[in-house]
């Protein structure tokens, strides 16, 4: 007798293997998704942290002399030199060729020039009020602009005998605040002069400044009472991803502790 069709055994067997297998294989892809998408928000959160220690490491490493102005957990302000020269008489100077980009774009906080015992005197009333094409001035005590140097008068007379080396120098803050590009979420900030600019978010709510102090850079959380004994930061750079990854309650992150060593002695 020939046999066709199944028994309802055989179809009940049937119907839990592929049950079984079906179950299995959507977990696999369940768990590929999650993995995959746990993987695109880690990606985001590094690009996030290793962006924004690209901006900030290379203006820290320009902090000289008494450069570290204010420090608190979220935020340092900093001066950054961005052009480097020599006073000449009355209000005429000379600069060293510039960066044409930093220059063009610098915001100009004031001017610092160095005294014979090697400290710096910072003057933030000065301005430049243009480029001058006399030599007079400068020549006279042997004096030249290099070429492509810039020569520049100075709003006022005489800051210092002709000779004394200056730098000009921009204000900078770097803090953790509130997103405005991303409501709800941290992101670090740069200000400079009125400028206020979002520079990169998300961050976890522990982004932070920590603090490298005296000659055996000894790491603090807190800034120390006599700023002058910071002599570099460690950036505590927690990026964080735009979206929750697949199957997780939170943002994924990445952290990077850049150290950044500079002077910062005040000398009298």
């Amino acid at each position: 007798m020939t046999r066709r069709g199944l028994t309802l055994a055989e179809l009940l067997i049937a119907l839990v293997v592929f049950g079984i297998l079906g179950t299995a294989l959507a977990r696999l892809m369940i768990g590929n998704s999650r993995f995959v998408s746990r993987q695109e928000a880690q990606l985001e959160a590094r690009q996030t942290a290793r962006a924004a220690m690209n901006s900030v490491v290379a203006e820290l490493r320009m902090v000289s002399d008494g450069g570290l102005i204010a420090a608190a957990a979220d935020s340092v302000t900093v001066r950054i030199p961005y052009a480097f020269g020599v006073l000449c008489k009355n209000q005429y100077a000379v600069l060293a060729p510039p960066d044409s980009v930093l220059y063009a774009n610098a915001v100009m906080a004031g001017l610092a020039y160095r005294l014979p015992g090697g400290a710096y005197t910072f003057n933030t009333a000065v301005t430049v009020t243009g480029t001058t094409a006399s030599t007079a001035d400068c020549t006279a005590d042997s004096i030249r602009s290099v070429p492509s140097g810039i020569r520049i008068t100075l709003s006022q007379n005489n800051l210092a005998p002709a000779g004394t080396i200056f730098y000009l120098f921009q204000q900078v803050t770097y803090r953790f605040a509130a997103s405005a590009a991303l409501p709800g979420r941290r992101a670090l900030w740069r200000r400079i002069g009125a400028t206020n600019e979002e520079i990169l978010s998300p961050f976890s709510t522990t982004a932070r400044f920590a603090f490298l102090v005296g000659s055996r850079l000894t790491v603090q959380t807190a800034p120390p009472a006599t700023l002058d004994s910071i002599q570099g930061l460690e950036l505590r750079l927690v990026g964080e991803s735009d979206a929750v990854p697949s199957g997780s309650s939170t943002p994924a992150q990445y952290t990077l502790a850049p150290r950044v060593k500079f002077v910062n002695r005040v000398l009298q």
